[in-house]
């Protein structure tokens, strides 16, 4: 641990196509991202290390995001045999099924909160495409 973004977005996608609840590459960057502030809220350990950026939808991997962008705001339905830890994948499964019943925008609302540490780091647009730092995302995010 910790783990891949792209191996946790597929673990993300394989929960969500088994409850009959496909989902799109934006709810999923976003189901992403709070995953990793509940996840750490939990375990005090990051989820994965991979750059989280501000787009002007929220915050994206952009790895991931590229690796799905084909779907456009199709839903993602793929399985995909991914090793994650039992102890995580409990974790992560009640984390997941806190987000998804919500739809994409609800999400991207969520993300957008006026001093949150993607409003912090995205700044209107100036800040575009920088990357959200994990010490902002653990002081603002983690802390409430």
């Amino acid at each position: 641990m910790p783990y891949l973004a792209i191996n946790i977005a597929k673990y993300i996608i394989n929960y969500c196509t088994d409850k009959n609840n496909p989902i799109s590459n934006l709810k999923l960057q976003k189901i992403l991202f709070f995953s990793w502030v509940d996840f750490y809220k939990q375990k005090q350990q990051p989820l994965f290390n991979d750059c989280i950026c501000a787009w002007q939808f929220g915050p994206v991997i952009p790895e991931v995001y590229y690796n799905f962008c084909s779907y456009a705001g199709s839903p993602i339905i793929e399985n995909y045999k991914i090793e994650i830890e039992d102890a995580d994948k409990s974790v992560l499964d009640k984390i997941i099924d806190s987000y998804i019943k919500l739809s994409a925008y609800t999400l991207v609302e969520k993300s957008h909160k006026k001093n949150c540490s993607w409003d912090k780091t995205y700044q209107n647009g100036l800040g575009a495409r920088n990357i959200i730092s994990f010490e902002l995302i653990k002081e603002i995010e983690c802390a409430i």
